[in-house]
């Protein structure tokens, strides 16, 4: 008969591993969206690798772009700032009616706002997502800005809740340093229980027209008590296992 001995030191080892996915789990990617992209040079998953830095990431980060008028994305899968797949998670963009475009020149950074859709007064564009952590608060950062339209956003939470943060930005620059509210708006949402999260932007009140570059998503809640209980609890129970033997036939 084999005698199979589980340590402490194996069990600490087992331990290590749970608590380091878990805390790997809780830095879930950043997603990056630019919307009235007009190429991509493809990156294996099909997307694009930007030189500048928006509010969240870094520069050299990789953006799933989409095109004017179809909520359809240049890329086969939605990818994280790395250029690595999110398993899971569903992203659809769309618009309520006829969109155009719009150029704007002089920007920072120059890749997000250097074009984007736009649709007449009243029209709403909707970002979707599923396969997000169900329950869980996201950092959601949306970009629209047109100055010499005085085009900006209003932005909504449909689906899961909006917790905190600006969700009106006023589009009178296009330049992300001149800070929150104007170029772009920074909020807290939480998903719904089935990992949902839907933003609306109807653009500003009293504007002409309704504009939207882009988006950044990332998770901004850590785990409840509970489960951090649940995580720590086992392992001291896996630890305390020191000297147990596993018999097997041999």
């Amino acid at each position: 008969m084999n005698t199979i001995k589980l340590t402490s030191k194996v069990g600490a080892s087992v331990c290590s591993i749970i608590l380091s996915a878990a805390f790997a789990a809780q830095g879930q990617a950043l997603l990056d969206v630019k919307i009235g992209a007009t190429s991509n040079d493809s990156s294996a998953n099909g997307a694009y690798q930007e030189s500048g830095a928006a509010v969240l990431g870094l520069a050299n980060s990789w953006w799933n772009e989409y095109s004017y008028v179809s909520s359809t994305p240049y890329n086969g899968s939605v990818v994280d700032s790395g250029d690595n797949s999110l398993a899971g998670v569903t992203l659809t963009v769309s618009n309520s009616g006829g969109v155009g475009a719009k150029t704007t020149s002089g920007s920072n950074p120059a890749f997000l706002f250097a074009s984007m859709p736009y649709q007449n007064a009243g029209g709403v564009f909707t970002i979707s997502l599923s396969g997000l952590v169900a329950n869980t608060a996201y950092e959601f950062v949306g970009y629209a800005a047109r100055p010499t339209s005085s085009a900006g956003a209003s932005w909504a939470v449909t689906d899961g809740t909006f917790d905190s943060g600006t969700t009106l930005n006023t589009g009178a620059s296009v330049d992300i340093t001149t800070g929150i509210g104007i170029a772009y708006s920074e909020f807290l949402a939480t998903t719904d229980g089935s990992g949902n999260l839907k933003v609306t932007d109807t653009g500003n009140p009293g504007t002409a027209i309704t504009v939207r570059e882009g988006f950044q998503l990332e998770m901004a809640a850590v785990p409840e008590s509970s489960t951090w209980t649940l995580l720590t609890g086992g392992c001291g129970i896996l630890i305390a296992f020191r000297g147990i033997k596993f018999h097997r036939a041999s």
